[in-house]
């Protein structure tokens, strides 16, 4: 039998290599400090648990539109207005059955041969992965620890060319844990008014996750870049789902 040589490129997530050996470790009954994992140790909110519960009684178990139903969509824009006093309405917002899905449509509807995608190192395995399975040339912006694993606007901005079709970027960044501040990430947004064909996928699915009182610089404040932004965000990581 033979496969597609892209299905070869895409290689594996280690982490689920390190968890699978966690649990067959703790299931012969040795203690182990799991840390392969961004899972949560606390449980979903009351509310989350009741209204999944409620929503599978009332029979909200079908197929929905490609897009998700209205009364998500508009949940999420009115979430948004209160979160980051921006207008995105209803008919800009997909919902998605995860962020890995997001990464693999956003990638795939911008990757082939002969484009760069530029992406963070260290960040997610799949964003490279993603790269490589699409034919895509996989530029990673080197995250170093001498500037605590912040991004760098001038360097992301020098690997920009005519063959660069999408920058990924990841704040708050997995797996490191650092937070780059609003200043930054504001000569970011200006310098990519220069490239208006680079499309932009801004992970920012721990922006909810900053335990120092900082604004979180989403790129919702930036309505300049919305025709080639993609933003990623959900309930997983927030509400322990």
């Amino acid at each position: 039998m033979k496969i597609a040589k892209n299905v070869t490129k895409l290689g594996t997530e280690l982490v689920y290599d390190i968890f699978a050996k966690t649990k067959k470790l703790q299931a012969e009954g040795k203690k182990i400090i799991d840390l392969s994992l961004g899972q949560s140790a606390e449980s979903p909110p009351g509310h989350v648990i009741e209204a999944t519960i409620k929503a599978l009684k009332d029979g909200n178990n079908g197929y929905t539109v490609p897009n998700g139903i209205i009364e998500c969509r508009e949940a999420v824009s009115r979430k948004i207005k209160s979160l980051y006093n921006a207008n995105v309405s209803p008919e800009r917002i997909f919902i998605m059955p995860g962020g890995k899905p997001t990464m693999h449509y956003a990638i795939s509807f911008f990757g082939e041969p002969g484009a760069e995608i530029i992406y963070p190192d260290p960040g997610f395995p799949i964003y490279e992965s993603m790269i490589n399975y699409t034919g895509a040339k996989a530029v990673s912006y080197n995250l170093t620890n001498n500037n605590d694993f912040k991004i760098d606007a001038n360097k992301i901005l020098t690997l920009i060319n005519e063959k660069t079709r999408l920058l990924i970027l990841n704040n708050p960044h997995n797996p490191t844990g650092s937070f780059t501040e609003k200043t930054e990430i504001d000569k970011l947004a200006k310098g990519l008014l220069n490239f208006p064909n680079v499309a932009i996928l801004s992970d920012e699915i721990y922006g909810r996750l900053i335990f120092e009182k900082k604004e979180f610089p989403t790129f919702f404040n930036y309505p300049d870049l919305y025709d080639r932004l993609i933003i990623l965000d959900g309930w997983s990581k927030t509400y322990a789902m």
